[in-house]
């Protein structure tokens, strides 16, 4: 389909810098030798600020025209206006302001909770949030057996020790394709683990889980504001671009991620410092993926912290363990989308750090609030590369060959 997509374009847009290097350089290789270089390029993938500030979070949006003295308006077509607010991270009034709206964006999205299932959530604690359509690649599974993990670890803690841990909300939401079976054990997984750990007397304090059904826009406009870090956690080299994660930084939730799609784009405009990379690195995919095939090192020997995890599930923990055998076994026998080798693994040149450590690191930067209100800041401002106007821009420059028709007010 690819190649008759290709055969049939004028034009091959990538969707992010590193997806269109990948397409030129693999994917489409043979066609780049074949029609030259110049058929295929690159454009970014952006997101309306209209409908994933303005509307979706209003309150954020009036404290933006305020403090930059300028009619939304203004600032919603040119959106790199707002890196006017890197001048106010130091205002301490200004910071207590965008915390008190993210509060209350929380305490929207525990209505939701509250009036469709019934059930209460901690909004002082941290709102971990990953909302996309279910996919191994995007590695929801990567994320859920992180949370049964930081469960494992709370239940040995002592009371007095897990009184020092960061309190921590986990959010899921998305859809699986009605035929995608290891995407609808991995909703079964996510589902079954929070209705233990909801209910554990020892940990609920500290730890609780959401899956949030029927997913959707409107959903997504309730949950993106509310979050404090969101995941983006693709196998390196898989996702084209990604553009939730454009929309949760826009709103000033920090980003938890590979090394991958747009993720590299955003931490170039924000700063590596504000945002937690993990991971090995596009390049030495391929590699891994063949020493798993022909040279397979046991999980137990390879990563025991995943073994313990997989163990436990297998072992009925969460329910009936023989039905998660066939998701298990993806991790266990082949392991295509690097479980075994992000979640908590040595480092090495090709890289970042495992899963677990990022989300330590992650911990540990929320417990100085004033300093994550920084970071929140800063990401908001320097997104303005991010707006679908830019995107559409450059496709009318560079793709389409149109120019820009001023309309007149009435």
């Amino acid at each position: 389909m690819a190649y008759l997509a290709c055969i049939g374009s004028r034009k091959v847009n990538g969707v992010a810098e590193l997806h269109s290097e990948l397409v030129q350089t693999t994917i489409l290789k043979d066609f780049v030798d074949f029609e030259g270089i110049s058929k295929f390029g690159n454009v970014t993938n952006g997101i309306t600020p209209r409908r994933w500030l303005d509307q979706c979070n209003s309150e954020l949006s009036a404290l933006i025209s305020q403090t930059l003295k300028l009619d939304k308006a203004v600032w919603l077509k040119d959106l790199t206006k707002l890196e006017g607010l890197l001048s106010f991270t130091e205002d301490k009034a200004f910071r207590a302001e965008w915390a008190a709206i993210k509060h209350r964006n929380k305490e929207r999205l525990a209505h939701h909770v509250q009036v469709t299932l019934g059930l209460t959530v901690n909004t002082n604690a941290m709102f971990d949030v990953q909302i996309k359509r279910l996919h191994e690649y995007k590695r929801q599974t990567l994320n859920i057996l992180g949370v049964i993990h930081r469960y494992l670890t709370l239940k040995n803690m002592t009371p007095a020790q897990r009184k020092k841990v960061n309190n921590r909300v986990v959010f899921f939401a998305g859809k699986a394709a009605p035929a995608y079976y290891i995407a609808k054990l991995t909703i079964r997984l996510i589902v079954n683990v929070a209705r233990i750990i909801n209910a554990d007397p020892d940990t609920k304090d500290y730890l609780t889980l959401y899956f949030l059904p029927d997913y959707s826009v409107s959903l997504a406009e309730v949950l993106i504001p509310a979050s404090d870090i969101s995941q983006h956690i693709s196998t390196a080299g898989t996702e084209a671009s990604g553009t939730s994660n454009m929309k949760f930084c826009l709103n000033g939730g920090l980003l938890l991620g590979t090394v991958d799609g747009a993720n590299i784009e955003i931490a170039e405009e924000v700063g590596e410092n504000n945002v937690f990379f993990f991971g090995h690195l596009t390049p030495a995919v391929e590699d891994l993926r063949h020493q798993h095939l022909y040279h397979p090192v046991p999980i137990e020997e390879k990563c025991p912290a995943l073994a313990h995890v997989l163990n436990q599930v297998s072992a009925g923990l969460f329910g009936d363990g023989q039905v998660y055998e066939p998701l298990l076994n993806t991790i266990r026998q082949g392991d295509y989308y690097l479980i075994t080798d992000d979640f908590d693994s040595c480092k090495t040149v090709t890289f970042k750090s495992p899963h677990i450590a990022a989300l330590a690191m992650v911990d540990e930067a929320y417990s100085d609030k004033e300093e994550w209100i920084k970071k929140s800041i800063r990401t908001t401002a320097k997104m303005g590369k991010f707006s679908s106007d830019r995107a559409i821009n450059e496709y009318a420059e560079s793709y389409w060959n149109i120019e820009k028709t001023p309309v007149q007010k009435d």
